[in-house]
């Protein structure tokens, strides 16, 4: 899923970078979705709004589920580095896994 995430491997580390795009696509979708409830009243767009919000947002969630597995486990092995922002398209949020050596463990 290219559009969530971007996933890099070399000899040494896994980077795997969030792409801020779906979030900002979530909160734009939230944004039309208030908009149309609070000032335009209209229930069928509603109705055409609300189910796209929430099978992008199950969408998103598959997606990123596999990652975010990978990441704790790295986290409770103690070879995870962040960085970025999760809002930011220029310094984007990046988990850095550094790969286990077999001879650390040794």
């Amino acid at each position: 899923m290219s559009f969530f995430y971007e996933r890099k491997e070399a000899a040494d580390a896994v980077t795997i970078t969030l792409k801020p795009h779906s979030l900002y696509l979530m909160l734009g979708m939230l944004a039309v979705w208030l908009g149309n409830d609070l000032i335009l009243k209209s229930a069928p767009m509603a109705q055409i709004v609300m189910p796209i919000f929430i099978v992008f947002m199950v969408i998103r969630f598959f997606a990123l589920v596999r990652i975010q597995r990978e990441v704790l486990i790295a986290m409770k092995q103690g070879r995870v580095e962040t960085q970025g922002s999760k809002f930011s398209f220029k310094n984007p949020f990046c988990y850095r896994i550094n790969k286990a050596q077999d001879s650390a463990a040794s």
